[in-house]
């Protein structure tokens, strides 16, 4: 929930003040002792596909954000020995996430990349939700990036966490599937008890007319990758359109991801609408492609067969705005820069691509750029 204030600056310009409240998941190692670093840098000691829930406050002022509150849901397999247990994990989690869009918001799941804490994982959780629309949710999908900068080392270790740490977002997607399955269920047997016809029950069964959206950023596009293949592993029957827009910015992933079952390819079997957010310049990419020995970079040119690329896909390309708002990276445009800020809000509210503003056209329903 986002609460806006304006104030005037001695210079007559006006700042965005906004208390942000967001959702986080996390497969982190729990600190109860640190009531700010609530979760660390490693895995879960129960297994990597181990996940805690919480949600935390932070006051935002322009692109500042700094820790009001957090609150980590206890823990179901804790509490189970407890002779009055309160509600506890995903359940819990989930309830409050659906109360939250029955209010008309929707929800955006938030995949950050290499080398954040969990702090800094909130942040730009907090920053991100700031830009986007009063009525859209905000949850962090939090895994143990190392939050380091020791070169070589700490980018392969933090892949290697992102390789693993698809379980677990594997098993935060499957744990929302049964839960909008037994709702759904319930649903149309309540309206089969009144009386209602059974077929026509299920097809009229909208539990909150609500949409559920993904952005990855960098690394977080190798884990939602692993992701995805982690949820064909388990139950192939449940790759099925349970989001609408995913967005994939600045993606530290191989450009030729849709072309393979083993990567992306049924990324688009997911959502409505795939949008790859990419910068030729991008100075972080450009490190991993030519450093790390990884093949050339989606996030820097975009796929590397245009043609080929599954229908609901579209790339929008951010090298002519990017250095405004990330001068030394490059990378971070898709929190710092105003106009890729607006284009991913056109995005999210569902415009079709052709007709959203301050983009050219460089392949006809397929390929764009941001003018400025």
């Amino acid at each position: 929930m986002i609460i806006w204030r304006t104030f005037p600056l001695y210079s007559g310009e006006e700042v965005f003040v906004a208390n942000v409240e967001i959702y986080f998941i996390t497969n982190r190692n729990y600190l109860p002792e640190n009531k700010r670093a609530v979760f660390g840098p490693h895995f879960n000691p129960d297994g990597v596909a181990a996940l805690r829930f919480g949600k935390a406050v932070y006051n935002v002022e322009g692109r500042n954000a700094s820790f009001e509150d957090i609150h980590v849901y206890p823990d179901a397999k804790v509490m189970a020995g407890e002779t009055t247990v309160p509600p506890a994990g995903s359940g819990s989690f989930l309830d409050d996430l659906r109360g939250e869009m029955r209010q008309g918001r929707d929800t955006l799941i938030f995949i950050h990349g290499y080398n954040v804490s969990f702090t800094e994982a909130l942040k730009a959780g907090a920053l991100l939700a700031a830009g986007l629309p009063q009525d859209i949710n905000l949850v962090v999908f939090s895994w143990p990036s190392d939050g380091t900068a020791v070169p070589y080392m700490s980018y392969y270790s933090d892949r290697e966490d992102a390789r693993a740490s698809g379980a677990a977002l594997a098993r935060a997607y499957l744990k929302l599937f049964d839960f909008v399955k037994t709702l759904r269920e319930t649903e149309v047997r309540n309206r089969t008890a009144a009386g209602a016809d059974p077929v026509e029950a299920a097809a009229e069964t909208e539990l909150c007319e609500r949409c559920i959206h993904v952005l990855a950023h960098s690394m977080g596009n190798y884990v939602l990758r692993h992701g995805v293949q982690a949820i064909k592993a388990k139950d192939p029957r449940k790759i099925v359109r349970m989001f609408d827009q995913v967005i994939l910015a600045a993606a530290d992933e191989d450009d030729d991801t849709f072309e393979f079952e083993s990567k992306l390819r049924d990324l688009p079997i997911l959502s409505r609408r795939v949008t790859v957010y990419h910068n030729h310049r991008d100075r972080a990419l450009l490190i991993s492609d030519r450093t790390k020995s990884n093949p050339d970079r989606l996030g820097s040119e975009g796929p590397r067969m245009l043609d080929m690329l599954p229908k609901k896909v579209v790339i929008v390309d951010c090298s002519r705005v990017a250095a405004i708002a990330d001068p030394r990276v490059l990378h971070s445009y898709y929190i710092r820069s105003p106009a890729v800020t607006a284009d991913i809000n056109a995005v999210l509210d569902d415009n079709p691509d052709d007709l959203i503003g301050n983009r050219e056209v460089v392949r006809a329903a397929r390929a764009y750029r941001l003018a400025s």
